[in-house]
């Protein structure tokens, strides 16, 4: 009887011990718990429960759904601001991320932040006040960075997604009916992000119309980051986005299988300006067409590094690379390149299977 006790313990705790590998680390073994993920009215106890997801084996492509709102769109909207979180030593003793250290990740955040703020894109730094803002700061400013262009933005606790900034916070949508951007949000263990949402609507007029309890997948959005083109196609990996259904309009939802250990979709598929999309998967290129692709280009695979997962603004991707990789980088920039797009190599640690790259560093605010 306490064999059973102590195995049925010890599974209950894997998901979460799983989950802080990376904030969003969500395998296929772990996909099974469903539970606790539902829709959350803010100024209300109301709830909505979403259906449980099945984890998908292959492709599948869906039919449309109703929503009024749409994300960002790197081939439809301009940014005016990019969000960006450097590391807090104070919220974790990890001082690395799989095969990519704190230095290598910082180095990328720094890079891509000096760069954005040369294009006149508003860089807002946000992080606990001292030692690690400062030296971010500093090294943004000595890059060249544009530092009328820099705002740090001290957040009071620890209760942020540090690093990954993409996977947590803010998102900005659309809502199709008054053309007006506004925001939805993320709730861990029944905690948002107050200061950091009023910011926003202070700021950039993103008020906060809804939110999503994600404590059940430690704080990550399950099936990964919102990727949607121009044609409002929506994408996602491992399991349908929950959002798809509740809150977008999708012309079609697009589900991928998890090829990687995190299991977001961005680690696969980008998209571009005239109607085209970029991926490091061959074996999703039938069910691109299957959705109605006809420009589909391809960039270099690796277990170390996703090409596929880079940073549009504007009209310029931020890419990052890994020196032995190199090569894999030049052929990729090629491809971006010869669909119009100016091209920002960002040396600086890996991707692949372990963890995201300049994508999931980073979070756009819309014009």
């Amino acid at each position: 009887m306490k064999i059973l006790l102590l195995l049925f313990f010890t599974l209950l705790a894997a998901p979460r011990a799983n989950a802080l590998q990376r904030e969003g680390y969500w395998p296929k073994e772990a996909g099974k718990d469903t539970s606790g993920v539902v829709l959350i009215k803010p100024s209300g106890p109301e709830k909505m429960a979403v259906p449980d997801p099945q984890y998908v084996e292959r492709p599948v492509v869906a039919p449309a759904n109703n929503g009024k709102y749409r994300p960002y769109v790197a081939a439809l909207d301009r940014v005016k601001a990019v969000f960006v979180a450097p590391y807090d030593p104070a919220r974790d003793g990890n001082k690395s991320y799989g095969s990519m250290s704190i230095a290598d990740i910082m180095s990328a955040i720094n890079q891509t932040a000096a760069e954005l703020s040369k294009m006149k894109v508003k860089v807002i730094v946000v992080g606990n006040p001292g030692m690690d803002l400062r030296n971010s700061l500093a090294k943004i400013k000595q890059l060249g960075g544009d530092m009328n262009y820099v705002e740090p933005f001290n957040k009071a606790d620890y209760h942020l997604n540090h690093v990954w900034f993409r996977d947590y916070g803010l998102l900005p949508l659309m809502n199709l009916e008054t053309k007006k951007w506004e925001n939805f949000s993320m709730v861990i263990n029944g905690k948002p992000l107050d200061d950091l949402l009023q910011f926003a609507q202070e700021r950039f007029g993103l008020a906060t119309f809804d939110s999503l309890d994600v404590t059940a997948t430690g704080g990550q959005l399950r099936g990964g980051n919102i990727m949607v083109d121009g044609a409002g196609r929506c994408f996602s990996a491992g399991y349908r986005h929950p959002l798809y259904d509740a809150t977008m309009k999708c012309t079609k939802v697009i589900t991928f299988p998890c090829r990687s250990d995190v299991c977001h979709v961005d680690e696969y598929i980008t998209f571009l300006k005239n109607d085209t999309v970029v991926t490091n998967k061959a074996e999703f290129v039938p069910a691109l067409k299957e959705a109605g692709y006809t420009k589909i280009r391809m960039v270099p695979d690796d277990v170390h590094l996703s090409l596929a997962n880079v940073l549009i603004v504007n009209n310029t991707v931020f890419m990052m690379y890994l020196d032995e990789l190199k090569a894999q980088m030049e052929q990729a920039k090629a491809v971006f390149e010869a669909e119009g797009y100016r091209v920002v190599p960002i040396n600086s640690g890996g991707a692949g299977r372990n963890f995201g790259a300049i994508h999931c560093l980073t979070k756009e605010i819309p014009e």
